[in-house]
């Protein structure tokens, strides 16, 4: 057998979580049980965007059974702070928001209010009492009508970031940004063949078979320890501490096995719930999303509006790219906009290009990483003309990607 200079790549090293998994001995957070531990239900809007007029949550309370009951009121006031996740960064004030609403809802499943009860079942009886007056507002789910001036405001006090200038008006767009190098024109004019079309992506979501869960126990010296699915211990100890307004020493965060992320269980959208329902009860609280709640109320990859061009020599020379490109970052702004930027003509040496972004808030679930954040829109939409190109050229689609590949360094 042929040697190989490599410990790990070409062998077939042990899986150690293997045996747990496939025996069914894997503790997953939904597995994981503390002694009085109660379980919590989270009741969300049913509107894409309304002002929140009123929350009368005494009927719940006074349910036979709930040990708390919690709102945006229990949260604490979170001040625009930037956080990086690893993944991009938050803005921790719109993260708390997102975790659950104080002024308004943005989104269909935007959480309103959770209880938590001695089992699951008393606990949605009891949210289903919680009564919240709401003044329904004008919605915009798709990116363009978003981004029109006579669209629906998400964020009254949300101005362009437009290459360091802000913009005078409010607006859904909350940055356009612009890459740039050689001179584009002069690039096209030099070209012989030209492609361009436009693109349009939906939304997906990552689908993890395991929903969101969490297991939370608000001790009685201030310190909170939270078992829970996630993809980043230390980034969902510092988004919780934050959202709280407590030490980052006063967060413990165990992580369970988890059922697949693929970059959708980074940011937090329980924990802090939890170990405020944990706070007020008393005793340790468990909240398990229904799939229902995944869908509605997590972290999808962006949808996406792209027109992209392309030049090239009749040899099959890529000379000159235009991309204007414009991500949905759902409720709040701080999408995966810059990676596009970046992507989209990163795969080619191209002499001139020159890219325009726009960060889009819609009436939809923040928006979050999905395998490679941001690069896969851009890519479907590059390799669609690449392929065109060698059409039109008679260039065999292998040998005009290999001809412009971008060399190391």
């Amino acid at each position: 057998m042929a040697t190989t200079p490599y410990r790990v790549i070409g062998t077939r090293p042990v899986r150690h979580d293997g045996a747990d998994k496939v025996t069914g001995k894997a503790v997953y957070t939904a597995d994981f049980k503390l002694p009085g531990l109660q379980a919590g239900f989270v009741l969300r809007s049913p509107h894409p965007h309304a002002k929140i007029v009123s929350i009368d949550t005494s009927a719940a309370e006074a349910t036979a059974g709930v040990s708390a009951v919690v709102t945006g009121a229990d949260f604490p006031n979170v001040q625009d702070k930037i956080a990086q996740l690893g993944e991009g960064s938050v803005n921790l004030a719109h993260l708390s928001a997102n975790c659950m609403a104080k002024d308004k809802v943005l989104y269909k499943g935007h959480a309103v209010a959770a209880v938590s009860a001695t089992n699951a079942h008393i606990a949605e009886e009891a949210a289903a009492k919680i009564v919240v007056e709401y003044e329904i507002l004008p919605s915009v789910t798709d990116i363009m009508e978003a981004m029109a001036d006579d669209a629906p405001l998400l964020h009254a006090d949300l101005f362009t970031d437009d290459l360091g200038q802000k913009a005078d008006t409010a607006s859904n767009v909350a940055v356009h940004m612009h890459f740039e190098k050689g001179d584009v024109a002069a690039g096209f004019e030099q070209a012989d063949v030209v492609v361009e079309a436009e693109f349009k992506t939906a939304t997906v979501h990552q689908g993890y078979i395991e929903p969101h869960a969490i297991v939370a126990d608000y001790n009685e010296d201030g310190r909170v320890r939270l078992w829970t699915a996630t993809q980043g211990s230390f980034t969902c100890r510092q988004q919780t501490a934050e959202i709280l307004q407590i030490g980052v020493g006063d967060v413990l965060v165990t992580p369970c096995e988890i059922g697949g992320g693929f970059g959708g269980k980074i940011a937090v959208y329980l924990e802090p719930t939890a170990a405020i329902l944990s706070k007020k009860a008393g005793r340790p609280v468990s909240i398990l999303m229904t799939r229902a709640d995944v869908f509605e109320a997590t972290g999808p990859t962006p949808a996406s509006f792209m027109r992209v061009k392309v030049g090239a020599k009749n040899d099959g020379t890529l000379i000159a790219g235009e991309a204007w490109i414009a991500y949905d970052a759902g409720a709040f702004p701080g999408g995966v906009i810059g990676p596009g930027c970046m992507c989209v003509f990163s795969c080619y040496d191209i002499e001139h290009a020159v890219v325009d972004g726009y960060d889009v808030c819609v009436n939809k679930p923040h928006t979050k990483a999905y395998r490679a954040p941001g690069a896969t829109q851009v890519a479907f939409a590059m390799e669609q003309l690449m392929d065109e190109l060698a059409e039109q050229l008679d260039i065999c689609p292998l040998e005009i990607r290999m001809k412009n590949a971008v060399k190391e360094g």
